[in-house]
């Protein structure tokens, strides 16, 4: 842009320069008519030039000008010495080059402050841009939290909600329990509950909610900094905090007595669930838990034993309650429980008990109904697809002393 400006004020110089050396020196019978113009169009020429293009070029032009003009005097006076001797005979030489330079310093000063400012309006502009884009997302921000405090899952008053539902629980219950309130108010798609050996010091699995956990066991605490923090420090942490491959997106310790038993981990949950806010709620809720699992040691030990003497099969009136709390947890979570029923034949309780427990996880709850002979098994936060599994355990121990009731 700058070559093709500068070649287009060079030409219209020389183009003006050529008509008017044409008219007032060719045409002229007087041809010092050219010399003696006033005011004279090459004046005129430096000073549009000037104003026009700016110091530089119109510091050329008014050059360009200059040459013409010395020519003509040459082709009159024939004497180069004339021309510096008198000052009539230069004056019109100097008008030209000091009303360029003048003018067109000017133009470069305008120019400037005129892409100054434009800068300065560019960068208001992106600045603009840039807090449109900030508020925008600030007012995301306010909508979300607005609708965290608000909305009819994450008010105060489903708070409440979920420290009541908590308030009552046993000790096993409270582990289900746990997981349908995980599961509902920070959408969480899969958690899973292990339980801590301090003589191993291995975490090994308990309960496991959701499909996308992957199939491990045991945990061995030493080899991992993460699990390290949650028993030996009792901290709550997350992902983020832990540079450790397949960690969960957040671990807490559950404490009975001051000592840490088992440890509760969100594997997975909804994207957009993922947040600040998420976590604290989840620091909150396991508070809330650790003070009821505490409180539901004292219950267990006051309340009439549910169980058959020396068994930990359910009585059946014990079941039924227990067997309602999971179709309301299902109601209230969406969380899916198993029901399993067997007739049995010719076996003893304790026969019962011993294949039962050998067969089930400790969150699983078997019942037996003496005077039918029915076995019932809740197995549950498990979808119905995976109850083949129990089912395979079951009658790999029982064999043919149990058929199943559809």
């Amino acid at each position: 842009m700058d070559f093709k400006k500068n070649f287009f004020s060079v030409l219209e110089t020389i183009l003006f320069n050529v008509i008017v050396y044409y008219i007032f020196f060719i045409l002229q019978s007087n041809q010092e008519v050219y010399l003696n113009l006033n005011p004279h169009p090459l004046f005129i020429l430096s000073i549009v030039m000037g104003l026009r293009y700016g110091k530089k070029m119109g510091f050329v032009s008014a050059c360009i000008s200059v040459c013409f003009f010395v020519y003509v005097f040459l082709q009159i006076n024939k004497d180069i010495n004339l021309l510096v001797e008198y000052f009539n005979n230069y004056k019109y030489i100097l008008l030209f080059l000091w009303s360029a330079v003048v003018l067109g310093t000017f133009k470069d000063n305008y120019t400037s402050n005129i892409k100054k400012q434009s800068d300065e309006i560019n960068l208001l502009e992106e600045s603009f841009a840039q807090l449109k884009k900030d508020y925008s997302v600030s007012e995301k921000i306010q909508k979300e939290l607005k609708r965290q405090i608000i909305s009819s899952e994450e008010s105060i008053i489903s708070l409440y909600d979920i420290a009541s539902k908590l308030e009552t629980f046993e000790t096993e219950e409270l582990y289900t329990e746990t997981i349908g309130i995980l599961a509902k108010y920070l959408r969480a798609t899969a958690i899973s509950i292990y339980y801590y050996s301090e003589e191993s010091n291995y975490l090994r699995l308990k309960i496991s909610y959701g499909n996308e956990i992957e199939d491990r066991k045991s945990l061995l605490i030493t080899n991992s900094k993460g699990f390290s923090q949650v028993i030996y420090k009792e901290r709550v942490v997350r992902w983020q905090e832990i540079e450790e491959e397949d960690f969960p997106l957040m671990s807490a310790p559950l404490v009975r007595n001051n000592k840490v038993i088992a440890v509760v981990n969100i594997e997975n949950m909804d994207f957009d669930r993922i947040s600040e806010y998420a976590f604290q709620l989840f620091k909150l809720i396991m508070d809330w838990v650790n003070k009821s699992l505490n409180q539901a040691i004292y219950i267990d030990e006051m309340k009439e034993s549910k169980y058959i003497k020396e068994t930990k099969l359910m009585k059946i009136n014990f079941f039924q309650e227990r067997l309602k709390v999971e179709e309301q947890r299902k109601k209230d979570f969406g969380m899916d429980f198993g029901l399993l029923k067997y007739k049995v034949f010719d076996l003893s309780l304790q026969s019962i008990n011993d294949k039962a427990t050998k067969s089930l996880r400790s969150v699983d709850i078997i019942s037996y109904d003496i005077n039918n002979k029915i076995l019932f098994i809740l197995v549950p936060a498990t979808a119905k697809e995976n109850l083949y599994i129990v089912e395979d355990r079951i009658l790999t121990n029982f064999k043919e002393s149990i058929t199943k009731i559809s």
